[in-house]
């Protein structure tokens, strides 16, 4: 037996089409056959009485055995047609079941493959027929969406790493037949596979090719297996369905030939992200504003955009913008499980208002409890554990609930938070209230000062925010009673004249920060829950900001306490703590 193992939408139903012309193959559809050996050996080894005696691995080889010679009732040369026969640990098997083990494969481009499938998903009246076969999980917007976002893709790449893995252990098991070459010479490729699976070579009729169906209506996908009567390449780009940018991210990466990695293209977003981390944001801005002209379906391009809009006061845009984000996993989490609909405007519904991504974010996020409290809701807050207990006394909150139970609690509605300002119809900075929603739990301590100078030491390396400690000590240093609310990853740093308090769990963190005048932090959760109680507090921001701190100047519409000292040069975090030394040399004189 020879097995077939190609990649998703690379020629292997042309190639079981062509090798079934001979009268001494057959090539089967899709089988079944790998997974009932796979079933056969999960049951043996299940078995109470193997589990008992150890189990004698001859036993399972010879079942195998048994299963793999009766499962075609025929004489000729038979190849079997499963993407799971490129597995190595199935290889392996194999090899002891039959011995030598041939495995033809056809192959494309990745970035060829995926055009493919993304072309069936254009609307006209075949493709429909396709799309209508797709759950609505699996029927993304867009040709971006559906990239990134659709099983089928997941299923392209998860098969392709597999195949990868089992090339590598077992070279002299592959015969690679590429797509291209199948299409333009395709004598020459059967020439090949004859000559690998030891079987004399064949004339094959190109223009009499018999369809095979019976794959599309076990998968219930019409069209989805077509074979032209004729062979002839199919005339159409795939860097013109996929797009400059998704073609750019998925092209190169075949390791069956010996081709060198082609040259990244440097796309459009590139240069405005290049800009940007140089501290240029008008012309950031301009790029940014030109890429969404282009390709304003492309979800990467709409969410640096939105980024812009927000800088330029156009809330409602922005977030819509950065909303898009979700598609590509950068902004926003996956949805709950909810099966209520998204919040709509509704008056005096019951919202679940789930809070998304880091801690600090969800500590921001609450502040939309309120806005929903005024237009009458009763509002349900799912958040992370840690937050909870702080979380159920900010403005709004009826109910505080982990991410876990959130769903079985009863709602007519759910909201994702970050996508809160949307439903809620903000439109510019004016619409924000930055007022503190969140009470302070201790009093002031005259002269104390909340230092924090790190977040996530991981993520703001990533992120290029975590600036010289150094720089914050020096400026206080004998400036203030100064306290630590710095903790885990860059603890060690805190200086002997910086007291430690209790900072076990978020509601002693939150009584640490009310006992301070002032909070001077990186841009981390203890900005935002300084800020959301009205702490003073001086943030230290570097040159690529936040998408909360994206307007210029000290000031930010969401909180009213909070200051904001920017880097102004990317190499360099002198600026903002000159602006601090300045500052607190103003607050002591009054």
């Amino acid at each position: 037996m020879i097995f077939l193992a190609s990649l998703p939408r690379s020629g292997s139903t042309l190639l079981t089409s062509l090798l079934n012309q001979r009268p001494d193959v057959y090539a089967s559809a899709t089988s079944n056959l790998c997974d009932t050996m796979g079933a056969a050996v999960r049951m043996w080894e299940e078995h109470p009485t193997t589990q008992a005696s150890g189990g004698n691995e001859d036993d399972i080889v010879r079942i195998l055995r048994g299963i793999k010679n009766n499962r075609y009732d025929t004489d000729k040369l038979v190849f079997d047609k499963s993407r799971s026969w490129a597995d190595p640990s199935i290889i392996k098997t194999m090899m002891r079941v039959q011995g030598d083990v041939k495995i033809v494969t056809t192959v494309r481009p990745v970035a060829e493959c995926l055009a493919s499938f993304a072309k069936l998903m254009k609307a006209d009246a075949q493709d429909d027929v396709f799309k209508a076969s797709l759950s609505e999980e699996d029927r993304p917007d867009n040709i971006t969406d559906f990239c990134k976002r659709g099983k089928l893709a997941n299923y392209l790449f998860d098969f392709y790493q597999t195949m990868k893995s089992g090339y590598e252990k077992y070279p002299d098991s592959f015969l690679f037949i590429e797509y291209d070459d199948l299409v333009d010479n395709p004598q020459v490729q059967l020439n090949r596979i004859a000559d690998f699976v030891g079987i004399d070579s064949f004339i094959y009729d190109f223009n009499n090719i018999k369809d095979s169906k019976e794959v599309d209506e076990v998968w219930g996908i019409e069209n989805l297996h077509t074979v032209r009567r004729k062979l002839s390449k199919r005339k159409y780009s795939a860097k013109h369905i996929l797009g400059q940018t998704l073609w750019n991210f998925y092209q190169g990466g075949e390791f069956w030939n010996d081709k060198p990695e082609p040259e990244k293209e440097k796309l459009p977003i590139m240069y405005q992200h290049d800009a940007l981390m140089a501290g240029d944001f008008e012309k950031s801005k301009r790029l940014a504003y030109l890429n969404l002209s282009h390709y304003p379906d492309d979800s990467d391009i709409c969410f640096n955009a939105g980024w812009a809009k927000l800088s330029d006061d156009e809330v409602g845009e922005g977030y819509f913008l950065l909303d898009k984000g979700r598609q590509t996993l950068v902004w926003g989490d996956p949805h709950c499980e909810s099966d209520r609909p998204l919040w709509d405007g509704e008056e005096n519904a019951t919202v679940l208002l789930r809070l998304e991504r880091g801690l600090g974010d969800q500590i921001h996020q609450v502040r939309y409890a309120r806005d929903l409290k005024k237009l009458g809701c009763t509002v349900i807050v799912s958040c992370q554990q840690p937050l909870a207990e702080v979380l159920r006394h900010a403005d709004g909150v009826d109910i505080v609930v982990q991410h876990e139970a959130a769903c079985g609690v009863l709602h007519d509605f759910y909201l994702p938070a970050m996508s809160a300002p949307i439903q809620l119809g903000y439109q510019s900075s004016a619409d924000i209230d930055g007022s503190p929603y969140i009470p302070v739990s201790a009093d002031v301590v005259p002269h104390r000062v909340g230092l924090r100078w790190s977040g996530l030491p991981a993520y703001e390396h990533q992120t290029k925010r975590l600036f010289p400690h150094e720089l914050l000590f020096n400026v206080m240093k004998n400036r203030a009673y100064c306290i630590n609310l710095q903790r885990d990853e860059g603890e060690e740093y805190c200086p002997d004249w910086v007291e430690k308090v209790d900072l076990s769990t978020w509601t002693s963190t939150a009584a640490a920060i009310s006992s301070c005048e002032m909070v001077v932090t990186s841009c981390t959760a203890i900005a935002h829950l300084a800020g959301a109680m009205g702490i003073p507090t001086m943030i230290v921001v570097p040159i690529v900001p936040y998408y909360l701190w994206t307007l210029p100047g000290m000031s930010t519409p969401y909180y009213n306490s909070v200051k904001l000292l920017r880097q102004t040069d990317p190499d360099d975090w002198l600026a903002p703590f000159k602006q601090l030394a300045e500052m607190v040399v103003l607050r002591e004189a009054a």
